[in-house]
């Protein structure tokens, strides 16, 4: 595990060429861009803005593929997004892309899902965005705690899946999800820098966005802080905020830079 994250309020002074250097803030959205649940006109606001001042913002979100379209069409300036934990590129008016160059077996998946709740009382309930998934097999994840939810992935692994977790869902899937990877993979495809890039999540599916020496900055939300020990790698800030006020944290420094 990376050290302990510092305060966002440090980052320009710990790593001003980095601060500088940001051009696109690739977010997590369930519990980074939402506020209890809900997208509200504030956050829009500061997307929005982050556009204006010149600073692409890329969704890179767990939910599934067509309503990962949704937040690109309709946030303003959002112009593409990453779905289902790094699986897919989204665009507006094309057909989703695979990052990851294969298809998943969702059949598979679901037969695990189903031995977990016969065999493991595991009480998984699908959700309700299943019709417009294409890659990844999701639950609702409906309060359940970390212990819960590491048992649940010890038994997955007997089965050769994987299962992650956000704040709204339990992810089972065929290789390690990893949102950052799915980013990487897209910036190299454009040439992009991946040091021009701020990613900002705040749960364990997010973990790929933190991984060392892949973006120019790493940014947890505050509920990174009070599950350290699910995560293999930390970012390498904390924002003293929680869900969507982090983000705005994380705006409101860049926009300040002049």
């Amino acid at each position: 595990m990376t050290a302990r994250p510092r305060p966002l309020a440090e980052a320009a002074r710990v790593d001003p060429r980095a601060w500088a250097r940001v051009a696109i803030v690739a977010t997590d959205v369930d519990g980074t861009l939402t506020d209890r649940g809900e997208l509200r006109s504030p956050i829009v606001e500061v997307i929005a803005r982050l556009i204006r001042a010149g600073v692409e913002v890329i969704p890179v979100s767990g939910r599934p593929a067509g309503e990962v379209l949704g937040l690109c069409r309709y946030l303003p300036g959002v112009t593409r997004g990453i779905a289902e934990n790094g699986l897919l590129e989204v665009v507006p008016d094309r057909a989703p892309r695979w990052i990851s160059g294969r298809p998943t077996d969702v059949e598979r998946l679901l037969a695990v899902g189903d031995w977990l709740n016969a065999d493991h009382q595991a009480g998984l309930q699908r959700t309700g965005d299943a019709f417009c998934r294409l890659g990844d097999v999701a639950y609702e994840r409906e309060g359940r705690g970390e212990p819960e939810l590491e048992r649940l992935r010890e038994r997955a692994r007997e089965r050769g899946v994987h299962l992650v977790w956000s704040n709204v869902h339990v992810h089972l899937a065929e290789q390690l999800p990893d949102k950052g990877e799915g980013l990487l993979q897209v910036l190299a495809q454009e040439g992009t820098d991946p040091t021009t890039v701020a990613t900002i999540g705040d749960a364990p599916n997010d973990v790929g966005l933190f991984r060392p020496g892949r973006f120019g900055l790493t940014v947890g939300t505050r509920d990174v802080v009070d599950q350290l020990q699910q995560f293999d790698d930390l970012p390498q800030f904390v924002a003293q905020a929680r869900e969507a006020a982090a983000f705005s944290e994380l705006a409101e420094g860049l926009l300040a830079r002049g």
